[in-house]
């Protein structure tokens, strides 16, 4: 569940699609109910998105994603990151408690 309107969730999705339909996309961050160390998003919150399965060349489309992302009306910023820049314990967070905006999710399960 996100803290996000009907019409904003679908406006990040349609965007998402449009400039990189082929990466996972997953939302973490105060904006997603019951995220660990989180009270709940405020009204300024951010919307934090981590993609997976980027490629090399989609550094373009990844530009025109953001600068959409920026000039939407959406009332909040929209952070975009690499799954796999982020350090692995936030990662395996996100893989757990994050909701899915597109694609389908990519779990790297923890060494035995």
């Amino acid at each position: 569940m996100l803290d996000l309107t009907e019409l904003q969730q679908h406006q990040v999705q349609r965007l998402l699609g449009l400039r990189l339909p082929h990466v996972s996309a997953m939302a973490f961050g105060s904006r997603v109910a019951g995220w660990p160390f989180g009270r709940g998003a405020k009204t300024y919150s951010d919307l934090d998105i981590a993609l997976w399965r980027l490629r090399a060349t989609d550094d373009i489309a990844l530009a025109h994603l953001r600068a959409d992302l920026e000039e939407s009306a959406l009332p909040w910023r929209v952070d975009l990151s690499d799954a796999n820049d982020l350090p692995t314990p936030l990662r395996e967070l996100v893989e757990q408690h994050g909701v899915m905006l597109q694609g389908a999710p990519v779990y790297h399960p923890a060494p035995a």
